[in-house]
């Protein structure tokens, strides 16, 4: 059996890890007098996501490393593009594609990540220019949820460049770290919308009970990336920093809703975070096993026990 189609089973029960938080959303908004209808979008975006990472999925390890800078270029400049579009209340966060706003951040950091890490070790200035590039973007939105989230992913890989001198790579990572949070010092002068920054707010005040599982059914989507950062081993002990980086990033965009009116991802309405996280397993399907060793060719992976 050949990596690819022994990676297929797993990748096909993965791309099912959005749909409990999908329908306990879905049932929450119908239960709370919110728009069911809101998240039509959500399962659109899904069908679309799937697809599309079952083809990423089926990439290898070098085809994806080699179109990794294009990608990661293109994506943070469409994220820079929300700042062309009119926006609500001076907050520019969504590309507008007719009736519908995709926020567009959402969607992109998987690429741009990807990106930071197959630079790292190679190019690091490269990789530190389009980390920083993309938090300034985040506080330009401003977008302090996405700021953070991607701020913490993209410092866990430029720490881990480690042919790189530690003072350079301590400095990349101050930056993007005030960058990425310096979105917080932005006016965001937009309300929260119930069924989509506040859904697990309404799962709670139906019933607590309903409230865990939704908190369950959102840790669902930390799976993929989760067994990235601990099987993933290379000789010297350390984690797989792509799928660590993406560990990192997902939680974080599953905590930044605590702090401030943020969109819950996949179970909230919205196309953009369910898009995204797509990517992400898409990302992580084709760079499996061998990311580690073209990342670094000093180092030989170890086959997972």
């Amino acid at each position: 059996m050949t990596p690819t189609e022994a990676r297929k089973p797993a990748l096909s029960w993965l791309l099912l890890l959005p749909v409990p938080a999908m329908l306990l959303g879905a049932f929450v908004a119908w239960r709370s007098g919110a728009p069911v209808a809101a998240f039509a979008i959500n399962a659109t975006a899904a069908a679309l996501g799937a697809g599309m990472a079952a083809m990423v999925g089926r990439l290898s390890s070098e085809t994806l490393l080699r179109v990794s800078g294009p990608l990661s270029v293109i994506a943070a400049l469409l994220t820079a593009s929300t700042l062309l579009f009119p926006g609500l209340d001076e907050v520019h966060r969504w590309i507008e594609l007719g009736p519908v706003r995709l926020h567009a951040s959402a969607v992109a950091v998987p690429w741009v990540l990807l990106g930071v890490s197959h630079a790292l070790h190679r190019r690091f200035f490269a990789a530190s220019v389009l980390a920083v590039g993309l938090s300034a973007v985040h506080a330009a939105q401003p977008d302090a949820g996405q700021g953070t989230a991607f701020a913490l992913a993209a410092s866990t890989l430029l720490a881990r460049a480690h042919s790189t001198p530690w003072l350079q790579r301590a400095f990349s990572c101050t930056v993007v770290l005030f960058i990425g949070f310096g979105a917080w010092l932005q006016p965001d002068p937009l309300l929260a919308v119930p069924h989509v920054e506040r859904i697990l707010q309404l799962a709670a005040s139906l019933a607590p009970a309903l409230g865990i599982v939704a908190v369950a059914a959102l840790g669902l989507l930390l799976l993929p990336a989760a067994p990235g950062s601990a099987r993933w081993k290379t000789s010297d002990g350390r984690g797989q920093p792509l799928a660590t980086s993406l560990f990192v990033y997902i939680a974080a965009t599953l905590c930044v809703p605590m702090l401030g009116d943020f969109p819950v991802p996949v179970m909230g309405a919205g196309a953009g975070p369910v898009l995204g996280w797509y990517m992400a397993t898409g990302i992580l399907a084709a760079s499996a096993q061998r990311l580690t060793q073209c990342e670094n060719p000093t180092v030989s992976p170890v086959r997972p026990q």
